[in-house]
């Protein structure tokens, strides 16, 4: 097994776990406000999904651009164009205005503001969130298997540094669906409900 092949192999077992905590979900418990200051699950869910959607289009994706933070904050907050990477799929196929019910107030100062796990005011379609992450899924995996192990070794400059590839899909990507698939167990289980399936 080549690391193209184990990047791909780990990303896969992340959307599977991912995908066998919220499938038996349903709509009011994906909703249900859990006590202190832990979000719902369906907020959780849907940061997870549209945040690997766009760490991946914006950064992964050619073209490859520097950018401060500064920046790319700036850019995102007045909805300008990056001129690196793609557009990811919450915007180029519409999934934002399919998925999302109702959405906190914008906060101009944080250009992730709508995907940022929101406790109060962010409200998801689940039945469509779920479409969402499918076709999240089968675009990263497609992705991932065409590239070569020399792509993983790439530099990729970010508006938080430069990693290479392999770095970025570790750490940004499947540790990122891996960690918010333990919060996700655990509001199951606050909840009375079964979370991780073993």
């Amino acid at each position: 097994m080549n690391k193209v092949e184990l990047i791909h192999f780990s990303l896969a077992s992340a959307f599977e776990i991912l995908e066998s905590l919220v499938s038996d979900l349903t709509q009011e418990q994906a909703d249900w406000m859990p006590p202190g200051t832990a979000n719902p699950i369906g907020v959780l869910y849907w940061h997870t999904i549209s945040y690997v959607d766009q760490i991946v289009h914006e950064w992964c994706m050619p073209p490859y651009k520097q950018m401060t933070i500064e920046e790319w904050s700036a850019a995102k907050s007045a909805g300008r164009d990056l001129g690196m990477g793609q557009v990811p799929l919450r915007y180029s196929a519409g999934w934002q205005e399919k998925v999302v019910i109702a959405l906190p107030p914008e906060n101009p100062e944080d250009p992730y503001w709508e995907v940022r796990a929101a406790r109060e005011g962010l409200r998801v379609d689940l039945p469509m969130l779920h479409d969402y992450a499918q076709a999240t899924k089968q675009t990263l995996l497609s992705w991932v298997a065409s590239l070569t192990p020399g792509d993983l070794e790439r530099s990729i400059p970010t508006p938080i540094g430069e990693f290479n590839m392999d770095q970025l899909l570790e750490s940004f990507i499947i540790g990122h669906i891996n960690n918010h698939s333990g919060e996700i167990s655990a509001l199951k289980g606050c909840q009375g409900i079964k979370g991780y399936p073993w």
